[in-house]
């Protein structure tokens, strides 16, 4: 592929992105990425036939780069401890200092718009978090996999529980004092 060509469909993927996050998987079209791009619609369904191809794209790149991120969570580098303080550090810094809602949550909830493609994508992603928090639990706890993954499904569920109340009341202390109750359960 040509590094133009690269070059745009990484530019497509980034205004998908974007335009995701901002108002939803409803609420944008091929004619809106043209536009933010600089190309014509016509050039978008070249790279991306649909929509759902364009957001598929942009889930499996967010994942992807996602899990190049985490580190080894059996690695003796670090502790479970410093790998869960990470993981919260890294989702507050992109999602709460950045006044965001995580692609995934928004995702989420369109789940019901969603072509079988991209809820297939989405549901990878959300395997690779609960897979890897699972084994820093069962490190950090000497849990079994199954008490692990029940332990890595409420830090999830805490996290994003905390990211939508905080965009909810803008009132970004609700996160760390969420956090807080939760790391007194846990550690």
């Amino acid at each position: 592929m040509s590094v133009d060509k690269q070059s745009t469909k990484q530019r497509l993927l980034d205004a998908g992105e974007s335009f995701i996050i901002e108002s939803g998987y409803g609420n944008f079209s091929f004619r809106d990425i043209a536009e933010e791009v600089g190309i014509k619609s016509a050039s978008v369904h070249y790279h991306y036939p649909t929509k759902g191809d364009l957001v598929a794209a942009v889930m499996e790149r967010y994942t992807e780069q996602f899990a190049q991120q985490l580190p080894d969570p059996m690695s003796d580098a670090k502790s479970a401890i410093e790998l869960l303080e990470g993981f919260i550090a890294g989702f507050k810094g992109k999602i709460v200092d950045q006044h965001n809602m995580s692609l995934c949550t928004i995702l989420t909830a369109d789940k019901p718009l969603l072509p079988e493609r991209v809820a297939t994508e989405l549901a990878q992603f959300y395997e690779l978090l609960l897979n890897w928090l699972t084994q820093v639990f069962m490190r950090l706890n000497a849990v079994d996999e199954a008490e692990g993954l029940l332990l890595a499904s409420q830090l999830l569920a805490t996290l994003h529980g905390a990211s939508i109340l905080v965009q909810g009341t803008n009132d970004s202390d609700y996160f760390d004092r969420v956090l807080a109750a939760w790391r007194k359960g846990i550690v």
